[in-house]
Formats: C-alpha cells, sequence, structure tokens
C-alpha cells in the first residue's frame, strides 16, 4: 500500500465527517457506527502487533488511523455545535420581540403570529424554510409555545428526538431528549 493513501484517506475521511456535521444533525447519526468501525480497525491492527506470528504492522499507520477517528469526532461535534448556533442566531429576533411585546403588552402572546408584522416581519421556523400555502399557518407556530405560567419556550427537533431548546425564565438555550 502507497506510504500517502492512508494519510489521505483518514484526511478526507475526517474532512467528510466536518461537513457533514455542519451540512445535517442527522449526519451524527452515523458517528457511533464509525467510530465502532475505527476502533475495530485499530483493535485488529493492535492484535497482529502483539500476536506470535508478529506480522508486520505498520505503526505509522495505526496512528493515523486513530488520528483519524480524533479529527472526526471533533470535526463533527463542531459542525453540530455549529448548527446549534445557526438556531440562536435565527431566533434571536423572535426572542428579542417576544421581549418587547411582553414589555409593552404585559404577557407574551399566545402565538408567534400575533407578532407580526408589528413587532417582526417573519416568524422564524425551526428548519430555516418559511413555509408556503395551507401548511404555512401550522407552521409559524412551531418551535413558540406560551407556557401556563406565562413565560414561553422555543423548541427545535435536531438529531432525531434530540431538543434544543430556549427557556424564558433562564434566558438560556440547552438540549435535551
Amino acid at each position: 500500500m502507497a506510504k500517502w493513501l492512508v494519510p489521505l484517506l483518514t484526511l478526507l475521511g475526517a474532512a467528510l465527517m466536518t461537513g457533514l456535521g455542519y451540512l445535517s444533525f442527522t449526519a451524527a447519526l452515523a458517528v457511533p457506527l464509525l467510530m465502532l468501525a475505527g476502533a475495530g480497525l485499530v483493535l485488529v491492527a493492535l492484535v497482529l502487533a502483539v500476536l506470535p506470528v508478529r506480522r508486520k504492522v505498520n505503526f505509522l499507520s495505526l496512528a493515523w488511523m486513530l488520528a483519524g477517528l480524533v479529527l472526526s469526532y471533533l470535526g463533527l461535534t463542531r459542525g453540530t455545535s455549529w448548527r446549534f448556533d445557526q438556531l440562536e442566531v435565527r431566533f434571536a429576533p423572535l426572542i428579542a420581540a417576544l421581549e418587547s411585546y411582553h414589555a409593552s403588552k404585559g404577557a407574551y402572546p399566545e402565538s408567534a403570529k400575533e407578532l407580526v408584522p408589528e413587532w417582526i416581519a417573519q416568524v422564524p421556523t425551526c428548519d430555516g424554510v418559511e413555509p408556503e400555502g395551507p401548511a404555512a399557518t401550522f407552521a409559524m407556530d412551531i418551535g413558540y409555545q406560551r407556557r401556563e405560567d406565562g413565560s414561553f419556550g422555543i423548541t427545535c427537533y435536531t438529531i432525531v428526538f434530540w431538543k434544543y431548546s430556549y427557556d424564558s425564565r433562564q434566558k438560556l438555550w440547552y438540549g435535551w431528549d
């Protein structure tokens, strides 16, 4: 095997995982499988290194595989964090409009639609796409919920059942399942 092939494949794999993290929350589902596969390759290489038969093991390739696992994990983690940051940026105008509405009226609105157009030009949605047609009425409230205690929350599904939420009482974003 060419000396440059393992490092190249390692860097390409890490770049792919980083890119998937930035493009899709669902890509995070592949991480455990890829980590298990990579750990399996590392384990096989280590076992071959200690067997009495002593097959020749290239420890540099082993180091590249380990580096690829670490880089892939770090890249995907950073990409997913970036997606959470994007949700916070997307919903910041809505949170500001809700707080202005509350300061003026003394309560948060029942529906985010009540903010348009006086408080905010358009209500952001979790997926970032403004729906049209019959689905538009339903989708405007995706994310925003007024609670019985008078506070509000914003919740978006991210990675399958993983949710990322804003709590108006604590004034912070958090992830939960």
